[in-house]
């Protein structure tokens, strides 16, 4: 169990919450809700951060032993798991090793994996025998600590998750970014811990990934608390929503299911509208009676004075106008002109260490085309755009550009985003422009005022994926290469992208599982991966983008 008591969490001068109570018991399974940059990643991070300094953490890396921390009013019963938004640096560990240590086994198995490896290099008998014996006592207590019954279990989550058959038994480092991110997710729900703090659990999830996630979270018998843009997809297993606003830095709860909340939330806004008015009119009423009086006889004036001080009261009682979330305004300005045939691979091939990923793969983007990849997860999406974008070089092959070609790229996991700088620091690394122009564009992205100086390791991850996207604004390119650009957006900034990209005139390259905004893409061709075939686009290939 989870309880929170007047929880208090800031960064630097911003109050994300303030005062807040709640409780995650046995069986909840809690919503978490705000607008992108509201807090909703931090306050996890927080509790995440109290529970490692309880001793209350499965799991937890020695590395983010720093970011412990005693949080006051923050108490647990029996362990937590976190699945941060954005997945740790890669290890040299393998994706089944990773997972098992989620119950202190990764060690015990690499040991035993070691004493496997010495009976085959013994070098006489007697060494032999020593080394037979040293790896059945290892086995035995492996054994004992449930460590086979671990690994076949982490088989079985990471597979209805949807890492590819022979995943796990690779280093982490040849998986792909979503990969990677379905590992650390599998090793939460290994983990056995009582309560789950899951941030966007769903980001890099097929369909039939997500309806698996939806059924094991359905039977999970311990405590939830998750922030998710799906969360309709879990809406029959919702027990309670907690809506955390950033005007007011409250956090207000709703008991039911993702739709009562939303019903029961029309209501509190309506309630409050009309409480409001009433209030207010009586604020002016009585404001004209202050004025009125406020020099007349001793007597009268002096009921002015109560009636100001009341009136005072009035005001300060009045609840926050609830307004809907502000608009993210983006647009891409015009692309500087480029040749017709914008960018060129030829032969490509990529491999880490072993079968290639994909190989004799061709492919070109014409000027002001739109190019849609699709391909399973593991298929090579994300090694392609970081090929053509020039962050890694084939195995095999060519990229040519073409004349004048100025490419822009964004990357899933924010790789590109120097999580020292801020943001305004990230800007002026971008363009050579005036530091109005810059806090112009990060503005129009929602990222103002305290924001702009923030440290970009402290944004949320959705606040990263618009400082990324106002990084492309400022640098005026006429080719992009767009890797899941919609995750970990709310549907106001989605909603913000695919009309920026609808009048975008530059050349773009996709990818995305993101079904309405692909459809809203409008592709001229679709690159199927790994084998390289192209075909013109069809609304039939909307089929495969969900499983994507």
């Amino acid at each position: 169990m989870l309880r929170a008591t007047d929880l208090t969490v800031e960064i630097g001068p911003r109050l994300l919450v303030a005062d807040a109570s709640f409780t995650v018991s046995p069986g909840d399974v809690v919503g978490l809700v705000g607008p992108n940059g509201a807090g909703k990643t931090t306050l996890l991070g927080t509790l995440a951060a109290a529970a490692r300094a309880a001793g209350a953490l499965r799991g937890a890396d020695l590395a983010d032993e720093e970011d412990a921390q005693r949080v006051p009013g923050v108490a647990f019963t029996g362990t937590l798991a976190w699945l941060p938004q954005e997945s740790p640096p890669v290890a040299s560990s393998t994706g089944l090793q990773r997972l098992l240590s989620a119950r202190g086994l990764d060690h015990a198995k690499a040991r035993l994996e070691d004493a496997r490896r010495r009976i085959d290099e013994s070098a006489d008998a007697r060494a032999r025998d020593r080394a037979i014996k040293r790896f059945s006592n290892l086995q035995e207590r492996f054994e004992m600590d449930g460590g086979y019954r671990a690994e076949s279990e982490a088989r079985s989550i990471a597979a209805g998750l949807g890492v590819p058959a022979g995943g796990l038994d690779r280093p982490l480092a040849t998986l792909s970014g979503g990969e990677r991110r379905r590992v650390e997710l599998a090793r939460v729900l290994l983990s056995q811990a009582t309560t789950l703090l899951l941030d966007e659990p769903t980001n890099h999830l097929d369909a039939d990934a997500k309806q698996w996630l939806a059924g094991f979270l359905a039977d999970f018998s311990g405590g939830i608390l998750v922030v998710s843009h799906d969360l309709p997809l879990l809406d029959a297993d919702i027990t309670a929503v907690l809506a955390l606003d950033p005007l007011t830095a409250s956090i207000e709860s709703y008991q039911g299911t993702w739709t009562q909340y939303l019903k029961e939330r029309e209501v509190r806004a309506a309630s409050e509208a009309r409480q409001r008015k009433v209030l207010e009119r009586d604020i002016k009423r009585l404001s004209a009676f202050v004025e009125k009086y406020r020099h007349s006889n001793e007597t009268m004036a002096r009921r002015a004075m109560v009636t100001e001080r009341r009136v005072e009261r009035m005001k300060a009682s009045l609840t926050p106008e609830r307004r809907s979330g502000r608009k993210v305004a983006v647009r891409f300005p015009s692309p500087p002109p480029v040749g017709r045939v914008a960018l060129q691979a030829t032969d490509l091939a990529r491999s880490y260490g072993g079968p290639p990923v994909f190989k004799q793969l061709s492919v070109d983007l014409e000027r002001g085309e739109r190019l849609l990849v699709l391909g399973l997860n593991g298929a090579g999406k994300s090694s392609l755009l970081r090929i053509l974008a020039g962050v890694d070089q084939p195995d095999a092959g060519e990229v040519r550009y073409g004349h004048g070609a100025a490419l822009g790229y964004y990357a899933q996991e924010h790789e590109g985003l120097d999580l020292d700088a801020t943001a305004m620091e990230v800007m002026r690394a971008t363009a050579v422009t005036t530091d109005d122009v810059l806090r112009g564009v990060l503005g129009h992205f929602l990222l103002g005022g305290d924001q702009a100086n923030q440290r970009v390791a402290t944004l949320s991850g959705g606040e990263k994926t618009k400082l990324a996207l106002a990084r492309l604004v400022v640098g005026r390119h006429n080719v992009l290469l767009l890797d899941e650009p919609t995750n970990n957006l709310d549907v106001q900034a989605v909603e913000a992208v695919r009309s920026a990209l609808a009048s975008y005139g530059g050349a773009v390259m996709l990818v995305s599982h993101d079904t309405p905004f692909v459809r809203s893409f409008e592709p001229d061709r679709v690159l199927f991966m790994p084998e390289g075939s192209v075909d013109v686009w069809d609304e039939q290939y909307l089929e495969l983008v969900a499983l994507d």
